[in-house]
């Protein structure tokens, strides 16, 4: 949202900081769309594995009962949102998407050595709790950089929130509690930021006038 915060010097207004969020919210939105499909993504990926490794038929279970659901966020990605995200092509525009496509590609980097590095110490139940570590401070950027606020607590929780399993679980457990937990969490958090572009869609749909009628000279319509 816009921002500008004004000191008062006497009678004169000075202005002391200006967010120029105009320039910021095409790419909220662009982040909103692009890191949604990554988070459903990477959300799919995590539910599967915190499914499987319960075993049993409980994982055939939950792999239809959180299968559905992923499917649904994909299909309501591309028919409710369409357009609603196109890239900016504004210079300002331009360096944000290098900011935030060099912070996407550190965080993959990161996602492919700590789970490399956690294995070779021999802790391979902590695979799946490094690789949402590295999806936490991203979240974080994201939101600082680009404004989309629901990414803070989401982001904090997949910081910390493995470290504390970590300490409390080991095994399946661990593995289970970390895959589910973070595939919901980004689950919701991609469909919630879908939706915020389907309300932008309706919104300007809706403001499309549907048919105006030119009034007469005498202010009588035609």
């Amino acid at each position: 949202m816009d921002a500008v915060a004004v000191n008062v010097v006497g009678n004169a207004p000075v202005a002391a900081e200006t967010v120029p969020s105009e320039r910021l919210a095409p790419w909220s939105k662009r982040v909103r769309w692009i890191g949604g499909l990554i988070q459903a993504a990477f959300a799919a990926f995590w539910l599967a594995r915190g499914s499987v490794v319960i075993g049993g038929d409980a994982s055939y279970l939950l792999l239809v009962i959180f299968g559905l659901p992923v499917l649904g966020v994909f299909s309501y990605a591309i028919t409710a949102t369409a357009g609603t995200a196109p890239r900016s092509r504004d210079p300002e525009g331009k360096r944000i998407e290098r900011q935030v496509t060099i912070a996407t590609v550190i965080e993959f980097a990161a996602a492919i050595v700590l789970p490399v590095l956690v294995s070779a110490a021999g802790h391979p139940d902590w695979v799946l709790p490094s690789i949402a570590i590295t999806i936490g401070p991203l979240l974080l950027w994201l939101d600082h950089r680009v404004s989309v606020p629901r990414y803070r607590p989401v982001g904090w929780a997949l910081t910390i929130g493995p470290v504390i399993l970590i300490i409390a679980l080991s095994g399946t457990p661990l593995v289970a509690t970390i895959g589910l937990g973070a595939g919901v969490l980004l689950l919701g958090t991609a469909a919630a930021g879908f939706h915020d572009l389907a309300k932008v869609r309706s919104t300007a749909q809706n403001a499309k006038p549907d048919g105006v009628v030119a009034p007469t000279s005498a202010g009588v319509p035609a």
